[in-house]
């Protein structure tokens, strides 16, 4: 559990770290669909109605933008903005309780769901939406002090608790018993309900067999993959190694087009100057490429290092596309392999990254 101080680091929402099988015994644990949606809080309806400027964690860096302001639903997501869903969907919610699941709308609707749910002004395919529940944060923990520093969403949580708003009183649950209680909980409906978990057998190696049958039946159905959660564990606003996610990811070859400018970033600007992303075609779709050494990132004009370095760092974060311009790692038609999860709508890949040179 986190302790106090502003400084502790921290997330929104208790987040998971990769499946290693080499690394991680699975045996006993509680095995679920991992669903292609989107992560949501829900607060028990405690802000609904409430102007965001006046939600503690409140994520309004970029509202400023809106001709009007919007207001909170009490359905926030993993970045703390919270979720236009209409009244009558949100009705459906139990009072007074925090729940932290997924809005998802069935296997391979991803882009759907986005369509739906990213409206500031709700629309009609709400009624299709249903949220998938798989813990009840504990109230203490939840809002306990630390800071959130990533790029999406920076908030300092000190002093939360006592800012005046009536928070449910979740209670600290381990996970098989916060289990038990979702089963046995009164306030499911058509549109909210726990999502199904699966205790794997306790045994490491038959564990590994039943995860291998069941990760085989989500994705041959189009699942994306499972979530792997200790039965001991308790929820923390954090990346846990108590909470692991695997999926099966895909390799294929593409053509490699042109090179992006490295930029400035939150954490420096370490590639300011040298290539950012590889500009990459697979089946007619173009789409940039991540994951390289610095020495793979160089690239050069007829030749000239220094010269590719000055031209970039004029031009960060854009495409580059300068007379000459190359890098000898990966050379304009050369191939390179990369690895991705699955094909969007539209056939392109969906969080490619670059794996290797083409062999």
């Amino acid at each position: 559990m986190l302790k106090g101080g502003s400084k502790v680091k921290r997330h929104f929402l208790m987040l998971a770290h990769k499946f290693e099988e080499k690394k991680h015994d699975i045996g006993g644990w509680f095995l679920s669909e991992k669903l292609d949606g989107m992560r949501a809080f829900w607060d028990g309806g405690i802000t609904r109605g409430m102007e965001l400027k006046d939600v503690p964690w409140a994520n309004t860096e970029k509202d400023a933008r809106y001709r009007v302001q919007p207001k909170s639903t009490g359905l926030w997501s993993r970045y703390g903005n919270t979720i236009q869903a209409p009244d009558l969907w949100l009705d459906h919610l139990p009072k007074g309780i925090f729940l932290d699941g997924e809005i998802w709308i069935g296997r391979g609707q991803h882009q759907r769901l986005m369509s739906i749910v990213k409206d500031l002004v709700p629309g009609p395919g709400w009624p299709s939406v249903t949220y998938k529940v798989f813990d009840f944060p504990p109230t203490d923990v939840i809002f306990a002090n630390g800071h959130i520093d990533e790029t999406n969403y920076k908030k300092s949580f000190t002093g939360i608790l006592h800012c005046g708003l009536k928070f449910p009183l979740n209670r600290i649950l381990r996970f098989d018993a916060a289990v038990q209680q979702m089963i046995g909980f009164g306030g499911w409906n058509a549109i909210v309900g726990p999502l199904p978990q699966h205790r794997l057998v306790m045994s490491t190696g038959s564990a590994m067999v039943e995860m291998g049958k069941l990760l085989k039946g989500i994705e041959d159905n189009g699942g994306e993959g499972i979530v792997l959660r200790h039965p001991k564990s308790w929820w923390v606003p954090q990346r846990s190694h108590q909470l692991l996610k695997m999926k099966t990811l895909h390799d294929a070859e593409a053509i490699v087009v042109g090179y992006t400018s490295g930029r400035e970033t939150d954490l420096g600007s370490k590639l300011l100057g040298l290539m950012g992303a590889l500009i990459v075609r697979y089946k007619g779709k173009e789409f940039e490429l991540s994951g390289f050494t610095d020495k793979e990132r160089r690239l050069e004009i007829n030749g000239d290092y220094i010269k590719a370095r000055d031209y970039c760092s004029e031009r960060p974060g854009t495409r580059v596309d300068a007379a000459g311009i190359s890098n000898p790692s990966f050379p304009i038609g050369s191939k390179v392999t990369f690895q991705y999860r699955e094909l969007t709508d539209d056939g392109r890949p969906k969080e490619a990254r670059y794996w290797r040179k083409f062999q």
